[in-house]
């Protein structure tokens, strides 16, 4: 027995042990508890509320799959480099959410992000350019056109599975029997110097879904990507604002 099918028949071993734990009926069980439970007015409270009820079904959902599906030993896989894509953003520990368009440059290390953040009745839009190889964010304010030009406070974090995490799982989202009507979602994880992950990517073209972060010094984050198109519509998007150019260009 090689050493592929050891491994296969471990996370068969691990599928059935969760689920186990937690049969479908006792899942649905606590889903349809869950949704009887208001979110209340705090943002903090219902992202949270949200967060769980996404943990839940996705419990139910990997159960299900533990007889569809058969048992993979999937490796951390590569995502496209270059992508543009709208994102979600989370933070509860800052109470705001961020709307996103992104175009992310994996290979060059660099981020175009026009963000709307939203705190309480309040709403905020930004121009963000991130060159990390310069070490430099341009930062424009729309409301007021002024740049503020800073170093970059954290190191460059990709976007796709980071190399050397570990493989979670693996679900059919979808009408699994039916071509184009299902999406594969493998689910990785790892601890990398004092920050937990957990990504969401589709298979088998590793493109993101989801992000998960957590750090003492940045707490929790959480990004979800969709409206995915792969490269870079147009590359002068990397070139600063022109309300960051110094006076007389």
């Amino acid at each position: 027995m090689g050493v592929r099918t050891v491994f296969q028949n471990i996370l068969v071993s691990r599928r059935v042990q969760v689920c186990s734990r937690y049969s479908f009926k006792t899942t649905i069980g606590l889903i349809r508890r869950h949704l009887e439970q208001k979110p209340g007015p705090s943002p903090v409270w219902f992202h949270y509320w949200s967060l769980q009820f996404a943990r839940r079904m996705f419990l139910a959902v990997f159960c299900l799959s533990v007889a569809a599906v058969s048992a993979q030993a999937p490796v951390p896989c590569s995502s496209p480099p270059q992508w543009e894509a709208r994102e979600i953003r989370v933070d509860p520990s800052q109470k705001y959410e961020e709307k996103r368009f992104l175009v992310y440059d994996e290979t060059m290390q660099r981020e175009r992000i026009m963000t709307e953040i939203e705190i309480g009745s309040e709403k905020e839009i930004y121009d963000i350019l991130i060159l990390h190889r310069e070490n430099k964010m341009y930062i424009v304010d729309f409301k007021t056109k002024k740049c503020n030009i800073t170093a970059i406070s954290r190191p460059f974090r990709p976007r796709g599975v980071i190399p050397g995490s570990k493989f979670d799982g693996e679900v059919v989202i979808g009408a699994a029997a039916i071509p184009n009507e299902h999406v594969n979602v493998l689910a990785f994880s790892g601890n990398f110097t004092g920050e937990a992950y957990t990504g969401l990517v589709s298979s088998p073209d590793c493109f993101p879904i989801q992000n998960i972060h957590f750090s003492q010094k940045y707490g929790f984050e959480q990004s979800t990507y969709y409206d995915l198109k792969v490269g870079i519509s147009d590359p002068e998007l990397f070139i600063p604002p022109r309300e960051c150019a110094p006076p007389g260009y």
